[in-house]
């Protein structure tokens, strides 16, 4: 009996895979294919939603070419007036076919209506911080002598060297932290600071932290901050950036 009301799911599944297939060209939201055109993060997972269930998951990254989210960038970035939350796209080609491309991925503040896309995931990262909290780039660095983090989070030293050294009005929800990697530490981790933000890598940046045994304040030497910036909507702008 099991089997025969799974073979009746499939075969209703099955149909109304043929009837989405035979209605496609009435599809009106984000496209079935890659596009470079603002949408919102929902607007995007429905039309991939949509496109895995005419064609299947199989490969559905390569074989679509649409934006997606990755598994390390589910969640969303509040900082402000303003959300940062990352999609990918693979435009590689299939072995021994050409392709359109190389993996991209965009950053999207959907407060603004504002998006970037990038070849390259960090600098997406940092193009939304530009956009949504001005200054970020003069914090400090939290030099590697620092632990940042064990296995229940940040370290008490890390939260206590952050609170002395970051201007006030950057301790804010979702505001970042950049902290001194190796060489091969490049990449900007989501939820990693005090506040839910990013924590940046001073490698990718090419920020080094200030030197073992410094007695400078660092916080003099900060421009003053006047926090995230005001999000102003762009009524549904489509350009890839400000």
């Amino acid at each position: 009996m099991a089997e025969v009301y799974g073979q009746l799911a499939f075969d209703f599944d099955e149909l109304a895979r043929e009837e989405a297939r035979a209605q496609v060209d009435q599809w009106r939201d984000a496209p079935l294919h890659f596009t470079s055109e603002y949408y919102s993060p929902h607007e995007l997972e429905e039309a991939f939603a949509h496109w895995t269930f005419l064609n299947g998951n199989f490969d559905s990254y390569r074989r679509s070419h649409m934006w997606h989210r990755g598994i390390a960038h589910e969640q969303q970035t509040v900082l402000g007036d303003h959300s940062g939350e990352m999609f990918s796209a693979d435009l590689r080609s299939d072995r021994g076919h050409l392709g359109p491309g190389e993996l991209l991925a965009q950053m999207i503040c959907e407060p603004c209506d504002w998006h970037v896309i990038t070849a390259d995931e960090n600098a997406a990262v940092e193009a939304w911080h530009d956009h949504a909290l001005p200054g970020w780039r003069a914090l400090p660095v939290v030099p590697a002598q620092i632990k940042v983090r064990h296995e229940s989070g940040l370290t008490t030293v890390a939260k206590t060297w952050i609170a002395e050294r970051y201007p006030a009005d950057m301790q804010v929800h979702g505001a970042p932290i950049i902290t001194e990697r190796s060489p091969v530490g490049t990449r900007h981790v989501p939820s990693y600071s005090p506040w839910g933000g990013y924590d940046l890598s001073s490698t990718a940046l090419d920020t080094p932290a200030a030197p073992r045994g410094s007695s400078r304040t660092v916080r003099r030497e900060l421009p003053d901050f006047a926090g995230p910036r005001p999000c102003v909507t762009s009524d549904r702008g489509r350009g890839l950036g400000d």
